[in-house]
């Protein structure tokens, strides 16, 4: 099922991007995470922005996964990471 995502990681960065499946919304997420940690993440917060990313992704491929299944919109947010996933019909 295809799904639209969007993400935030506050207050860096968001975006928005369609995506095939629940796993192609994780490594979505997994870039632009690494991506911030990369670039915008002050020493120290990068493992703090990593355990978030975790949580949120272990979310996705429960949760997340159930309720897009169903047809349903589904939001999470840990920390600093918020993600949103929209079924595609």
């Amino acid at each position: 099922m295809a799904l639209w995502m969007s993400w935030e990681v506050s207050p860096i960065a968001s975006a928005g991007e369609d995506v095939g499946d629940i796993e192609g919304a994780v490594e979505a997420l997994d870039q632009s995470v690494r991506r911030i940690q990369e670039r915008a993440t002050p020493p120290g917060h990068a493992a703090v922005l990593d355990e978030s990313a975790r949580a949120v992704r272990d979310l996705m491929l429960s949760d997340g996964r159930a309720a897009v299944e169903r047809g349903e919109r589904w939001t999470a947010k840990v920390g600093e990471v918020e993600v949103t996933l929209t079924p595609r019909t």
